[in-house]
């Protein structure tokens, strides 16, 4: 598993109250909501669309729905859930504001996990090589890469600024390994970032 990711779960498991009702959005293969129901008892259900996933889940023992994210979540009631997540997959979403919208429709926080294209080796790699990273994409090329979202964290805080919601913690991934709640120069230094967050 990669090192951001395996970080970023162990954080959401320390935020997450024991028993509380969890939905993972783009919940892959299970692996954080699997750990979650064994550490924290919560009450999971995830949303996947990919059907290999979806089979790797319902393996766990794992609940999950199939969905397209960007259709909405008009499946599940007004504050069905404690927690709403969407780790490592808002840089796939179409319409980012709609399914943050409705995290915090469905839920009372929602947990989301940015990749800051302002870190300052992607400015370097797209000035020196006028190309974005295969690590950024996610795959080698432009023109078959999920990722359609190149934000920054100073685009992301704004962005919730104007939508009214609130920052109740959050986590910022520095090179070597360092994770702090205070960066310096944030925009530049952060590779990565996740964000529990509630409406204002």
């Amino acid at each position: 598993m990669n090192t951001i990711i395996a970080q970023n779960n162990a954080i959401i498991t320390e935020w997450i109250t024991p028993g509380s009702r969890v939905l993972d959005l783009g919940c892959g293969d299970g692996t954080l909501l699997s750990n979650l129901i064994k550490h924290k008892q919560v009450h999971g259900i995830g949303v996947e669309i990919a059907e290999e996933k979806i089979i790797a889940c319902l393996k766990k023992g794992i609940s999950v729905y199939q969905a397209d994210i960007d259709q909405g979540l008009s499946n599940f009631d007004d504050l069905n859930f404690d927690y709403v997540i969407l780790n490592a997959t808002l840089q796939v979403i179409h319409k980012p504001y709609k399914v943050i919208e409705e995290m915090l429709r469905v839920g009372r926080f929602a947990i989301i996990s940015i990749s800051n294209f302002g870190y300052i080796s992607n400015r370097l790699r797209v000035l020196c090589t006028g190309r974005v990273s295969d690590h950024i994409r996610l795959t080698g090329g432009w023109h078959d890469t999920p990722v359609i979202r190149f934000v920054s964290l100073e685009e992301f805080s704004s962005s919730l600024e104007t939508m009214g919601i609130a920052v109740m913690d959050a986590r910022f991934f520095l090179p070597l390994g360092r994770i702090t709640k205070h960066p310096l120069f944030k925009d530049l230094l952060v590779k990565e970032a996740l964000f529990k967050l509630r409406r204002n």
